[in-house]
């Protein structure tokens, strides 16, 4: 594969190389992480990362797409996330579309591509994507969530990706 630039690798059709499953990780953590390819070749240091909490159900998933490049002396990191319905609200500070600079986000998000490129230094902004944007009307369901993923992030097999192993929490 020729070597891509970020938003090259972003902007490119992508798939999941194989069906992904939930890994169960210590509080009720649940975590899934998967390679990522583009014209059929699995890219290096790409992939896509989901998050959720077991007893949160239907609630609290991240989904990012993320790259991490071989070389060392280049930063990687979060390129995209969706957060469907966070357990706590993001402000996206005095940056970001007029309309929600300052503004405390509570429900499902984006953190766009886009909104996060810096043109001028070629880069994503400092400050683990500091930059969202509201989802309106909010995601009903977590297949929702995964089709609006599969077309936000061009990822055409997102359909794979189970739902979180949730449980009810006996108290």
């Amino acid at each position: 594969m020729l070597r891509m630039e970020l938003p090259e690798i972003f902007h490119a059709q992508k798939s999941l190389p194989l069906r992904p499953s939930w890994l169960q990780g210590d509080n009720d953590r649940l975590s899934l992480v998967s390679p990522l390819d583009i014209d059929g070749v699995t890219v290096e240091g790409l992939r896509l990362r989901v998050t959720a909490i077991s007893c949160r159900i239907e609630e609290c998933v991240t989904m990012q797409i993320e790259y991490f490049p071989p070389k060392r002396d280049v930063r990687g990191g979060p390129m995209a996330r969706l957060e469907w319905k966070p357990l706590t609200g993001h402000n996206n500070k005095n940056c970001g579309p007029m309309e929600f600079r300052n503004v405390v986000i509570s429900g499902t998000h984006h953190h766009r591509f886009d909104l996060n490129w810096d043109e001028q230094s070629s880069a994503l902004r400092r400050g683990n994507l500091p930059i969202a944007v509201p989802i309106t009307p909010d995601l009903p369901s977590f297949k929702t969530l995964v089709d609006l993923a599969s077309q936000e992030f061009r990822i055409s097999n997102l359909g794979w990706l189970p739902e979180p192993l949730w449980q009810a929490r006996l108290v």
